[in-house]
């Protein structure tokens, strides 16, 4: 199964039509609504699932087998029949992450309130815009007939008709969804899909395609390439307006949230050479952090992470702290928003993951090792012109038994060769 094969844990509950039978007692990350029969009494079981989890409001996912007539407002997402059990676990799996996010942008905007004295305000116009479209492809009728219903409802839709022109609007502006044109041919659709998943800017944007679900054969292939939708041209076009807003809205979301991540801060809590957060911040964040965890029941693990030079002459001071800072700035890089890193120490850093056991944060220090095994950095010498790093790193779980000036102190000590104690950091009053 997909949700599986990602990682997730998946328990199982069924409906009868009139009660819903063995519901996990905790919230889960997310909660996926399969409804083939009973479509009628999607609102009714949602309405259940939230009184039986509140306070707490993971995400309902509504998968469906048919769109029309069916309230969906309840539904934090909806996908439609026919789909793709990869595009479910995409979907789930980007709706756990999206509330992952939300829960730590909170966090962080308490922490610079109550400990920073910031006010922070993340409201954006950008929200407010009309959806951005790019469609790619020939104008056959059917694509012509999709492109005036979307402008219709005040979506801004640029056509690119060749691959070479799409990449330029692609590169140029910022577009909420992209749909191709694989009526006739899956080419290029494919490769222009495949070609987005290897790009860093382009990763997150969705692409759909519309095709003709008896003469494509091509749907595993798109999915593997990074397809998020296959869209029949044979649809109402209520359900295709509505396939493409639904991707194009969560995307316009993480986005924003990115936007939001990368405002918190200032002076007063970032390292200003690596744009990450300095021991300040991460000894007064990191006491909400645990909290919050222990109160949910979610793994919290901390990745100490030291850069050491790995070179053949002697580096200068100043070489190898310009370094170990382009190091700092490659980690944060490497992981998630919701992540949270901070620069401790001159040679030092301090990772922590929400949800994480310490074989997924040592997994990601595997990826972690191998990209900065790659990296070369100058030394200031004609002779040796460039060095590397190589990572001292270490691993702790947070106990539950023991505050987070201890989890971060026991992160140290480990690194450091030492017995776990710690010296409390320096903290924000």
């Amino acid at each position: 199964m997909d949700l599986r094969r990602i990682g997730l844990d998946v328990q199982l509950a069924a409906f009868d039509g009139k009660k819903l039978n063995s519901i996990p007692r905790e919230a889960p990350g997310a909660v996926l609504c399969f409804f083939t029969d009973y479509i009628e009494k999607t609102k009714g079981v949602c309405d259940v699932l939230r009184q039986h989890f509140a306070p707490k409001t993971p995400p309902i996912i509504g998968a469906l087998s048919r769109p029309s007539g069916i309230p969906t407002d309840h539904f934090g997402s909806i996908i439609y029949a026919p789909m793709h059990s990869s595009q479910v676990a995409n979907r789930v799996d980007s709706m756990i992450r999206l509330g992952e996010m939300e829960v730590e942008i909170t966090r962080r905007i308490e922490t610079l309130r109550e400990n920073f004295g910031q006010d922070v305000d993340l409201s954006s116009e950008d929200l407010d815009r009309p959806f951005r479209i790019l469609f790619i492809g020939k104008a056959t009728p059917g694509f012509m007939v999709i492109i005036n219903a979307l402008q219709s409802k005040n979506v801004e839709v640029v056509a690119a008709f060749t691959s070479f022109s799409a990449f330029d609007y692609l590169h140029d502006r910022q577009f909420d969804a992209v749909v191709m044109n694989a009526l006739e041919q899956p080419e290029p659709a494919l490769t222009i899909s495949e070609t987005m998943r290897r790009n860093a800017k382009l990763y997150h944007v969705p692409t759909l395609f519309l095709i003709k679900p008896d003469e494509f054969e091509f749907s595993d292939a798109a999915y593997e390439r990074g397809a998020r939708d296959l869209v029949s041209i044979d649809a109402d076009l209520e359900e295709i307006s509505g396939r493409i807003l639904e991707l194009a809205n969560y995307h316009r979301i993480h986005e924003q949230l990115k936007i939001s991540f990368g405002a918190l801060g200032g002076k007063d809590c970032v390292d200003p050479e690596t744009g990450v957060f300095n021991a300040d911040f991460l000894a007064a964040h990191m006491a909400r952090v645990v909290a919050d965890c222990r109160l949910k029941d979610q793994n919290l693990t901390m990745l100490a992470v030291r850069p050491i030079p790995n070179a053949t002459v002697p580096i200068d001071a100043a070489y190898a702290n310009a370094g170990i800072a382009k190091v700092g700035g490659m980690l944060k890089s490497l992981v998630r928003m919701q992540d949270i890193i901070a620069r401790v120490d001159e040679d030092t850093f301090l990772l922590a993951f929400t949800g994480a056991t310490q074989g997924i944060v040592e997994g990601i220090l595997g990826r972690m090792t191998s990209l900065i095994d790659c990296a070369a950095f100058e030394t200031g010498n004609k002779t040796t012109p460039s060095f590397t790093f190589k990572l001292d790193a270490a691993v702790v779980e947070d106990d539950g038994m023991t505050n987070s000036d201890f989890l971060i102190g026991r992160a140290i000590s480990k690194i450091d060769g030492q017995p776990e104690h710690f010296e409390p950091q320096s903290a924000t009053a």
